[in-house]
């Protein structure tokens, strides 16, 4: 049976222990099980010198050679065992220039970005070693930046979204000098590699806070720089027989708040789905805005692009973005659109981004339900049948390869979803009927 990280890490922790070294649990483990969170990442911290870490764990990798950190890997699992460190002048805004290593842990949390992930634990003893207020920070739902704030952010600009992560994750606030430096450096958050952005954008969104998480980027100044695009969603109004919950940012916030744990392009496409209505808005007989969720699709495509997603991330959002509206024909469709749509890419997270939407607004899901009624009286044979006929019998039957032919294939198809086609008898009739030019 595969190792769990906190079996591999115990035996870690005793190999240096029976040597003589001191040995902790650090960080985000820490805080999660003081927290009552499942945490699957466990993180040791040692006075252990990293030529020692190499003889002790001789098939570790090297993850951090510079920063004294070793990847620990066996049987499936694996734990992160870093020397005790001190870092110093960050003048690129996120790596230390200068780094030391240390014999006292307390030196080591100094470095570290906030109160509650800065706490160790004796993985025997079970004692917690709290140098700087965490345990408190965690008992009052507390995000607080370990000493002077501007240092903290200084030192690592991304430190900036992961302060939103934290508290977006746990429902905790954001301590105001904390929040105060964070607003008065926002803009450092440019320099930082977008996919580095887009990797904490993605967390923020995906981890069960994504409202609180959006309207933290807002409040810190921090959503004008990395999603500006989200920002002009402010003030778009919206008419209020649809969304009385009020203008886009507003309705896009309370879909967001319909999110839990979910996987990116769900995230995402939550974030995005109205990303088009501001640059599509006009005023006729009321508001509207014709076209937004194409237009959105694009300009998902484009934000996405400028933070370095991957190509199946991006096309999973755009085609969620491009279909969201396509709900409001269900009620009309007919049977050969109905199973068209139920072949649409991404379909579940379709239909819960659909559910969100709705929540978030005039809170009916009776679209919903009608889907869910007519999807349960078909089959998986139903929705993607097998062709009746091909090109090949086309061929065999006389007609000629080329533009024409692609249109029957797809009239045939058309016939065979409405269920006005069921054997090949019939369709080769229908054909003879309907295209006997060609006969």
């Amino acid at each position: 049976m595969p190792d769990t990280a906190e079996t591999l890490a115990l035996r870690v922790a005793a190999v240096l222990h029976d040597r003589g070294f001191l040995v902790y649990y650090v960080g985000g483990c820490v805080r999660d099980r003081l927290l009552g969170r499942a945490t699957s990442d466990i993180d040791l911290c040692t006075d252990a010198p990293p030529d020692r870490l190499r003889e002790l764990f001789p098939g570790a990798l090297e993850v951090g050679a510079h920063f004294g950190v070793v990847l620990v890997r066996e049987n499936g699992a694996e734990v992160e065992v870093a020397t005790f460190r001190s870092e110093h002048s960050y003048r690129d805004g996120r790596h230390p220039e200068a780094v030391y290593l240390e014999t006292d842990p307390h030196k080591d949390v100094l470095r570290r970005d906030f109160t509650i992930n800065a706490l160790l634990q004796d993985p025997f003893s079970g004692e917690i070693l709290d140098y700087i207020g965490g345990r408190a920070d965690l008992a009052a739902h507390v995000v607080r930046a370990i000493g002077d704030p501007r240092e903290r952010f200084a030192e690592d600009h991304l430190r900036l979204l992961r302060a939103v992560r934290f508290a977006a994750r746990f429902g905790f606030e954001i301590e105001p000098q904390t929040l105060t430096a964070m607003q008065a450096l926002a803009p450092r958050i440019e320099r930082i590699a977008p996919e580095r952005i887009r990797a904490e954008l993605t967390r923020i969104l995906t981890e069960g806070g994504a409202r609180r998480g959006v309207e933290l980027l807002d409040v810190a100044g921090l959503l004008h720089y990395v999603l500006p695009e989200v920002e002009r969603m402010k003030g778009i109004p919206q008419p209020p027989d649809y969304h009385p919950e009020g203008d886009v940012w507003t309705h896009t916030l309370c879909v967001l708040g319909q999110l839990g744990e979910c996987a990116p392009a769900l995230g995402w496409a939550a974030l995005l789905h109205d990303i088009g209505k501001p640059v599509t808005m006009h005023v006729t007989d009321r508001i509207r805005f014709h076209g937004h969720a194409e237009k959105g699709a694009a300009m998902a495509r484009r934000i996405l692009t400028r933070l370095r997603a991957s190509n199946d991330l991006i096309d999973a959002v755009a085609a969620l973005v491009g279909a969201h509206m396509r709900f409001m024909d269900i009620p009309r469709m007919g049977e050969a659109a109905f199973r068209r749509f139920l072949r649409l890419p991404h379909l579940d997270e379709l239909l819960q981004l659909h559910r969100a939407d709705s929540l978030g607004s005039h809170r009916g899901l009776e679209t919903l339900e009608l889907i869910a009624r007519r999807r349960a009286a078909l089959t998986e044979a139903d929705i993607r049948p097998t062709p009746l006929l091909r090109g090949n019998d086309l061929i065999a039957l006389g007609y000629q390869p080329g533009p024409l032919m692609g249109k029957i294939l797809a009239a045939l198809e058309e016939e065979q979803l409405e269920g006005r086609l069921r054997t090949r008898e019939e369709a080769a009739a229908w054909l003879r009927a309907r295209f006997p030019q060609s006969a």
